[in-house]
């Protein structure tokens, strides 16, 4: 990805309304769920989300490493485990996005290791049509790739961005514009400053 790489921030009302499109999926398919596990760290919120929604209140959830913010580190890892009989379940297995498809993979091969399941569903907010996982359910389809900054990783995102323009003493107007040039996004006075703070923080 380079510093052109356009980008879309989604914001917490796109979330609510992504995971009631979800929800609407899952109830017209009568798919039986008892169990749902959140793919660490995109799939904790939804998983929370839909938790609630779904009146399904065993969640569970393990941690795959891929990203840090928006740039890939290295190939899919399970980082910490699934630590939940999940045998004899019917298990929604959930992240934020189908990406690559690295990540679902992983955390497929990572699940039937952990217990037979009666059942096991895939789902994700967002299915971008270059990942080579399809998940069962999906709420959005992403036809022309961009990164999507999810609001419980506006810091984390915005900040490995502004370090890949390597600019000496960058301001919030420079960084405003050079946000909408380079990823084609509106970011705020306060994101920014958000981000920045997280990036003196790690220089120490």
């Amino acid at each position: 990805m380079n510093q052109q790489m356009l980008c879309t921030l989604i914001t917490w009302d796109k979330v609510d309304s992504l995971c009631r499109q979800l929800v609407g999926q899952l109830r017209k398919a009568n798919c039986q769920i008892d169990g749902i596990v959140a793919i660490g760290r995109g799939g904790y919120v939804p998983g929370r989300i839909l938790s609630d929604m779904l009146g399904i209140f065993d969640l569970t959830s393990f941690k795959i490493e891929h990203y840090q913010g928006a740039y890939k580190q290295h190939e899919a890892f399970v980082k910490y485990s699934l630590n939940t009989d999940i045998s004899g379940r019917n298990i929604l297995l959930l992240d934020d996005v189908s990406d690559s498809g690295d990540t679902f993979a992983v955390a497929l091969d990572h699940v039937m290791h952990c217990g037979t399941v009666k059942k096991l569903c895939t789902a994700s907010l967002h299915f971008k049509t270059v990942s080579t996982f399809i998940p069962d359910f999906y709420a959005e389809t992403v036809n022309e790739w961009r990164w999507l900054i999810y609001p419980w990783a506006v810091n984390e995102d915005l900040s490995s961005l502004i370090t890949k323009m390597k600019l000496d003493n960058p301001d919030v107007r420079q960084l405003q514009r050079l946000f909408k040039q380079r990823h084609d996004i509106n970011v705020t006075y306060c994101q920014i400053e958000d981000a920045l703070v997280l990036l003196q923080g790690e220089k120490k």
